[in-house]
């Protein structure tokens, strides 16, 4: 019985880490962030454990719908969000086990002490004017007796507690890979939008509060779409890792990158003037305009990328939305007057370069 439950356990095993081998890909084959969310909902389409959702995943396929984050997240909550709620009630069902774990043992230590505490007392009171010898010794076996069980059961709630504690810290732990791997894009290993918009909005709050520059930057890779349609998308992902790395390496200090989504990437840029911003931007256009990509795996030259920048520059009580509004007009500014080219909110409000 033993061994068939463990053929079935090992069978079950296999055949998820085959669905997780054809989610990962395919999730980012449609530039989907690997968020647990995201991933609750691809890992139940592979698996077809829902027919509903797998014909409406199928539908926006074949219509070439765009698996936006608002599309994303409709599909959790349309189909996986069950599934989510599960996951945080185990965590918080862990938790307070653990909790009521350390509760118990307290109160028995609570408890040893007052019945300690209550032996202590009746044997001072029996040790009357009147008291034997035999009186007294009783009284000292009855007290070393009792003062060795309760040492002996401190050490063994020092053992438990110890226990526990490091349980607690096993939680956290799986608790903070959640919470990293939900700020981290699967593909290009930088940090996502969900990332992006939590540093912006802290950037923001220190700017308004200091009274400092800030800027941001959005980039988009000129032509990706037709890029992979030539070269295939196993070769516009190891782009996409290429150019990551490479604005990554570029940037300085505080400086933030994260993937936008798709093909475009954003740099929040502190303490960053707008002809700062428009520096670092000529410096990241410059460099993907001289480097020749070669694919490792076909061993021949993929040719050259180019890459579109449109830069704003902070306004002190404006909404993070205009401000990413604003850089957003200025890339398609820099993209709609061809491309290879950087722009700032100031060139595509005057309508010229």
């Amino acid at each position: 019985m033993e061994a068939k439950q463990h053929m079935n356990d090992s069978k079950a095993i296999e055949e998820a880490r085959g669905f997780i081998r054809l989610a990962l890909p395919l999730m980012s084959q449609y530039q989907i962030p690997i968020t647990p969310k995201n991933y609750a909902v691809w890992y139940k389409y592979i698996s077809s454990a829902d027919n509903e959702l797998s014909r409406t995943i199928d539908s926006m396929r074949d219509k070439g719908e765009e698996f936006s984050d608002e599309n994303n997240e409709s599909l959790y909550w349309r189909f996986c969000a069950e599934k989510g709620e599960n996951e945080l009630r185990k965590f918080r069902e862990d938790l307070k086990q653990i909790l009521m774990d350390i509760t118990k043992e307290v109160n028995e230590i609570t408890g040893q002490a007052q019945e300690y505490h209550s032996l202590v007392s009746n044997s001072v009171n029996s040790l009357s004017d009147d008291a034997s010898v035999k009186d007294i010794k009783n009284v000292i076996t009855t007290i070393i007796n009792e003062t060795k069980m309760i040492a002996g059961f401190g050490k063994t709630m020092q053992h438990k507690l110890k226990e526990t504690t490091e349980a607690l810290e096993e939680l956290k732990k799986d608790f903070e890979q959640v919470k990293t791997e939900a700020l981290v894009d699967f593909l290009t290993t930088v940090p996502n939008r969900k990332a992006f918009d939590d540093r912006l909005s802290a950037c923001i709050n220190e700017a308004a509060s200091s009274a400092r520059d800030l800027s941001l930057l959005l980039i988009d890779i000129d032509n990706f779409k037709k890029f992979n349609d030539e070269h295939g998308h196993l070769i516009g992902d190891e782009v996409l890792k290429f150019a990551a790395k490479s604005i990554n390496e570029i940037i300085r200090g505080r400086d933030f990158l994260a993937r936008f989504g798709g093909e475009e990437f954003a740099v929040i840029l502190p303490q960053t003037t707008l002809a700062g911003a428009r520096a670092v931007a000529e410096n990241i256009r410059n460099f993907f305009g001289e480097s020749t990509l070669r694919s490792a795996t076909r061993s021949q030259t993929l040719g050259t990328i180019t890459v579109s920048v449109g830069a704003a520059y902070y306004r002190p009580g404006e909404p993070s939305a205009e401000f990413i509004s604003r850089s957003d007009h200025a890339l398609y500014f820099a993209k709609n007057n061809g491309r290879n080219r950087v722009a700032t909110e100031l060139d595509s409000a005057s309508g010229g370069a």
